[in-house]
Parts: structure tokens; C-alpha cells; sequence
């Protein structure tokens, strides 16, 4: 069953003797693969969880938030899990990540205007360019720590695509395209492109668990919900799970 947390500060809570242990996870629009729908949260990320939360015993309230609050508390141990967090090195200080449910082709595309697409054809035309990026959100390296990249941050999708129309900004960096191409439909923009030039990666797909908590009480907990989506994985219930909600698995090509 499906609980949401209001926006309010998150308070830790006492179980009576005997109940399921509750996990605080958040989640946020990355369709297909996690949405909102009527205030619930929806799709296959979603489902993979709940599946394997279930399993094991477990409970989970869900809180829409944003990114970067949701790195925030997990930092500090005020949430549990968040859905595909991208891994690297920085992350790696505050989050103890569950084995992946599968490897994905995430390429870094970059928007552009319509008869630009030229531009840029590879990386080092970044750097004559103004980017968009989107505060918190990991690339790749060495785009995400080059200094003499003339980067502009904004909170989010909607943000950053008024910026572009606005046009302060060059190009877009892009990991995933369908939130962003719903911003540029919701404000009725439709002179927008991709560059030619494209970082091409495979990632893995990851759920996101407080190392604070891992070292403190939930160590044993988020070892069991791992081995489970390790397991869930394995015998190809993951993508099962995808396929039901008509969307590509991980682990399967592009």
C-alpha cells in the first residue's frame, strides 16, 4: 500500500511492538519510469520497490520532493531511499547504494535550436557555448567538475527550458529527454533540436540509501531489500515489471 508524506519536515515515528518497519522513500517525475499520478506515485521503479519492500517485510512511505531536498535528507538520514541515483565518487561519501536492477543507455544530449545541430559536434565546442544544466544532476566526467565550461544552473526541467526559450541560454544538457521535452510542451515550444554531438554511457540503475542510516541501524534492513532486488533482477522479475507498464527494461538495448 502506498503512503505519502505531506512536504513538512519529516519526524521519526514510533512502531508499536510487532509492526512492519516503515521506510521514508521520495520519489519524483523521470517518466516513463516513476510519475505522479493523482498524487500517487506510479510506474515501474515504483512497482520494482514495493514489490521487494513487500517481500522483506517492509513498509514505505512515499514523499514527492525534489532532487536535490532528497539528497539533502539523504545525507542526513531523514529519508531512507530514493530511486535511480545515478553512482559516483562524491555520492559515494553520503549514499550507500543497493545493487542495481539492471545497466541503462543514458546518453548526455544537448538541446539546441532547429538548424544548429552542428553545433556543438564535440565536446571541446562546449566551451564556446553557455550550458544549461540542472543543479545536482551528475553528467558525466569530466563535464560535471570542468571549470572552464560556462555552465548556468537551474532547479529543475521547467526552469531551464524557460531559460532556453528565453534565450540565455546556448544548449541544454540533457540526461533525460522526455521530462524535458514535456516542459517545452507544456509552454507550447517547439523550436528546439539535439545536437549531432552526444555522450553515450551505460549506467546502472540504482536505488539510493542513506549511508547514515546504513551505519547506524538500517544495515541489516537495507541488506535484505538489496539481496531481494539483486534476486528480483537475476530471475528477470525486473523486467517483467517494465514490461507491464509498456516501457524498455533495463539490461535490454536502446
Amino acid at each position: 500500500m502506498k503512503r505519502l508524506l505531506s512536504s513538512l519536515p519529516l519526524l521519526f515515528t514510533l512502531t508499536c511492538v510487532g509492526a512492519p518497519e516503515v521506510l521514508r522513500v521520495d520519489f519524483r517525475e523521470r517518466p516513463p519510469e516513476m510519475r505522479a499520478v493523482d498524487g500517487l506515485p506510479s510506474g515501474p521503479l515504483i512497482s520494482v520497490l514495493e514489490t521487494a519492500a513487500h517481500r522483506v517485510g517492509v513498509d514505505l512511505q512515499w514523499r514527492e520532493a525534489p532532487f536535490l531536498r532528497s539528497l539533502d535528507d539523504l545525507r542526513s538520514g531523514r529519508v531512507d531511499l530514493v530511486p535511480r541515483v545515478l553512482l559516483t565518487q562524491q555520492r559515494l561519501e553520503y549514499i550507500h547504494f543497493l545493487p542495481s536492477i539492471g545497466n541503462q543507455q543514458l546518453n548526455v544530449r544537448f538541446v539546441v535550436r532547429p538548424g544548429e545541430e552542428a553545433r556543438p559536434s564535440r565536446y571541446e565546442d562546449l566551451y564556446n557555448l553557455s550550458v544549461g544544466v540542472k543543479r545536482g544532476t551528475a553528467y558525466f566526467e569530466p563535464f560535471d567538475s570542468d571549470d572552464l565550461l560556462d555552465r548556468a544552473y537551474a532547479s529543475d526541467d521547467a526552469q531551464l527550458a524557460a531559460m532556453f526559450r528565453a534565450g540565455r541560454l546556448d544548449t541544454i544538457a540533457v540526461l533525460d529527454a522526455v521530462p524535458m521535452e514535456a516542459q517545452f510542451q507544456a509552454m507550447n515550444f517547439r523550436a528546439y533540436s539535439y545536437a549531432h554531438y552526444a555522450h553515450q554511457q551505460i549506467l546502472g540503475n540504482h536505488f539510493g540509501a542513506s549511508l547514515k542510516r546504513y551505519q547506524s541501524d538500517r544495515r541489516e534492513l537495507y541488506d535484505r531489500l538489496g539481496a531481494e532486488l539483486e534476486r528480483m533482477r537475476e530471475e528477470g522479475e525486473v523486467a517483467l515489471i517494465y514490461r507491464r507498464y509498456g516501457v524498455l527494461p533495463p539490461d535490454e538495448a536502446n
